[in-house]
């Protein structure tokens, strides 16, 4: 009798702790879902995530944990690139130029799109910013299994 009850309760707790949710390793499940929620631009639902990612980088952390520390036997490896760049507005670039008499000047412009080059840094000099309207940013892309996932997020 002994045996069997010994047997059901090892049973019983094997079948609770395999059916029992395994927890990550991450500061937070907030955290865990800032692997979820940045590819898209953080969605409605994603509020607790966005704050989670923003009290990382105030405190000098990465934007995301470690993705290891939040994947569960899955068998995925997840990546962040993260870095500064600039966003430059629309504007208006001279693609040529006349000289004469020691001078120069643009004979012909042309309308670029509004941009943001990775690794690039606006220059300030005397608090203008160049080119003009420039602001240096941060960015962060996903890659899951080797790929990027969703769009690059800035802030």
């Amino acid at each position: 009798m002994k045996t069997l009850l010994a047997g059901l309760a090892l049973s019983a707790l094997l079948l609770v702790t395999g059916l029992t949710p395994k927890t990550s390793y991450a500061a937070s499940e907030d955290e865990c879902a800032i692997w979820l929620c940045l590819p898209g631009g953080f969605p409605d639902g994603c509020g607790a995530a966005h704050s989670a990612m923003l009290k990382r980088v105030k405190k000098g952390k990465s934007p995301l944990p470690s993705f290891s520390s939040c994947a569960v036997d899955s068998g995925s490896s997840g990546d962040a690139s993260t870095g500064k760049g600039a966003w430059l507005p629309e504007r208006k670039e001279c693609v040529r130029w006349s000289r004469g008499h020691g001078d120069e000047w643009c004979t012909k412009y042309e309308t670029k799109p509004a941009e943001f080059k990775k690794n690039q840094l606006c220059i300030i000099n005397n608090g203008n910013h160049y080119p003009k309207g420039c602001r240096s940013q941060n960015y962060v892309d996903i890659y899951i299994d080797g790929k990027k996932v969703g769009e690059t997020y800035y802030w």
